[in-house]
């Protein structure tokens, strides 16, 4: 009987090597976060606040109830007080963090590949740091717009009847947009095929590093768009975030932008039906 073959980009070694398995479970250990951190927020009456999905999706989580961390639960924002504070900015960061680590270090595919590989886990988690450093970034700025988005206007944006409501779906209009743009499928295209770590070495700490932040650079000109909708659809989001991660992930996996193009299309399409309720209702 002839054995099924793999393809030599899915054939995964017999036991992983400890670095993989170390990073991989920083990865698995962020997601049990999140979803500690909404062991609270989901048994309340607002739970649609989250953001779309998410009051169908609580009665999942009401199944999974398990110990509780007051740590985790407190950063699980819904809301915000009336005024600024240095807390509660502190609280919306670190959220933003821990939401865009646990959606984004999945794709880091160099850094998973050279754990994988059995190549020195230095330069590994190297690539991952520099990759983790930009995306850290790009969730203080997330986190910071969030904020002021609930001080100002209030959470859960698309759902909002009236003009505000309008606006926001057009930032998810928007995104849909960019995903057909020269620029999205330039910065999609190097991380696809590897081109933006021409200069890397894997016998170097330093340019590992220096390859991960190039390659966070680019996924960020690829997906920040992408990222920026979880402002609209709810920051703790868990539907969207799954969705928005899985989309991520088919995309950069394939040369070819038809990818791109249908979740450019399904993004246009939920923020036109948006658009048209939040301008009837």
């Amino acid at each position: 009987m002839t054995s099924l073959q793999f393809l030599p980009s899915m054939r995964l070694p017999p036991f992983a090597p400890l670095p993989f398995v170390i990073a991989a479970s920083f990865v698995a250990l962020g997601w049990l976060a999140i979803f500690d951190m909404l062991g609270t927020a989901i048994f309340l009456p607002e739970n649609g606040s989250l953001g779309p999905g998410m009051a169908t999706a609580s009665a999942i989580f009401l199944m999974m109830k398990g110990i509780r961390i007051e740590l985790w639960q407190s950063l699980c924002i819904a809301d915000v007080a009336p005024s600024f504070s240095w807390v509660s900015w502190s609280q919306f960061c670190s959220m933003g963090a821990i939401m865009t680590l646990a959606m984004m270090l999945p794709c880091a595919t160099p850094a998973w590949r050279m754990l994988k590989t059995g190549c020195s886990a230095a330069t590994g988690f190297a690539f991952l740091g520099g990759y983790s450093v930009i995306w850290i970034l790009f969730s203080l700025v997330l986190a910071t717009i969030d904020m002021t988005l609930h001080l100002h206007v209030g959470s859960h944006l698309v759902s909002t009847a009236g003009m505000t409501g309008v606006v926001a779906a057009g930032a998810i209009i928007g995104a849909g947009a960019f995903q057909w743009t020269p620029i999205k499928n330039s910065a999609r295209l190097k991380i696809a095929t590897g081109k933006v770590l021409a200069s890397h070495s894997n016998e170097s700490i330093c340019a590992s590093f220096a390859a991960g932040l190039r390659y966070a650079g680019c996924c960020v000109k690829s997906n920040g768009p992408l990222m920026m909708t979880m402002i609209f659809l709810g920051m703790m989001n868990i539907v969207a975030m799954a969705l928005l991660l899985l989309a991520m992930i088919l995309e950069k996996g394939v040369v070819r932008n038809r990818v791109s193009h249908g979740i450019g299309i399904a993004l246009v399409l939920a923020g036109s039906t948006w658009a048209y309720w939040a301008a009837t209702a």
